[in-house]
């Protein structure tokens, strides 16, 4: 980010914490940003994102991932947040440690630009990390907005539709799935009191194998969920083989699974990948095999 003129107020707050190294500093710049989004008045979507410096909220096949959905002739309209704790707030509450470290908000695009030495990825999410947790009703309205407009933009191409609003957190958006009944939404879940509703479809993913995530997982089975493991990727094809289990790394629309209890995700390069090896999240194959043996038992 050479010009940093150029940026916006809050993202100037942004770019400060995010390099900050100051515990008590990066806490002052949290309570700006709080102040400066109360105070924030909302009219139209456009002047928002002037203010804000950003081009778009959710975007429509905007990873890799995603776009493997085009294969079914799917546009997927997906939202990418800080992820964990990376903005100050805790918006993956039931994250272990290992999925922190791990966390793919810390791959593709974002992990060549860090690389780099930018920030421009990391520091537009952080802004839309404080929007949605500081003014969430602002971006409710937003998120409601640019799903109307890439639901009909994908009608008018004679393409299907689905949103996922979790690419990279777990948060509550139920007043969207409510308000979108035709919608198809998804998501990936740690949280295990949120439930899927017939136009919402939810993965239950893998965090760590203690006494109470193993039961968290068999109630996750009971609703009829799968439950996602991220695995090693020189095992992964090993892992996918294994009974009851099937590859997720084919598309990104879960809700089409039609067999399987367990998904297996090949782990992506991201930057503290070695950690989460360490930490036991992402898993090897013979971990795998353990742990299942333990939902099963």
């Amino acid at each position: 980010m050479k010009n940093k003129k150029a940026l916006s107020q809050i993202k100037k707050l942004a770019l400060a914490y995010l390099l900050e190294p100051m515990p008590a500093k990066k806490f002052g710049i949290l309570l700006k940003a709080e102040k400066y989004f109360e105070a924030l008045t909302y009219t139209t979507k456009g002047k928002l994102f002037k203010e804000l410096g950003i081009s778009y909220f959710a975007a429509v096949d905007s990873s890799q991932k995603v776009e493997k959905g085009k294969k079914e002739n799917f546009q997927t309209l997906i939202l990418y947040l800080s992820a964990g704790k990376n903005a100050g707030k805790d918006i993956c509450s039931f994250a272990s440690t290992g999925c922190r470290l791990a966390c793919l908000v810390g791959s593709g695009h974002s992990l060549l630009e860090k690389r780099a030495g930018k920030h421009v990825i990391d520091v537009s999410r952080i802004v839309k990390t404080w929007l949605t947790v500081y003014r969430k009703d602002i971006a409710i309205d937003v998120l409601k907005h640019e799903i109307r407009l890439a639901s009909a933009r994908a009608e008018r191409k004679g393409h299907k539709f689905a949103v996922r609003l979790n690419g990279t957190s777990d948060l509550d958006f139920y007043e969207i799935y409510e308000s979108f009944p035709q919608v198809q939404f998804y998501d990936y879940t740690k949280n295990p009191k949120r439930v899927p509703l017939p136009n919402y479809h939810l993965t239950f993913s893998y965090s760590q194998a203690n006494k109470a995530r193993l039961k968290h997982y068999k109630q996750a089975q009971a609703r009829g969920q799968s439950i996602a493991f991220p695995v090693r990727a020189d095992e992964f094809e090993q892992a996918c083989g294994l009974v009851d289990c099937f590859s997720m790394d084919t598309t990104d629309l879960r809700f089409l699974d039609k067999a399987g209890k367990y998904g297996i995700l090949k782990a992506k390069q991201t930057e503290n990948l070695a950690e989460g090896i360490k930490e036991n999240f992402i898993l090897s194959l013979a971990e795998l095999k353990q742990i299942i043996a333990q939902i099963e038992g």
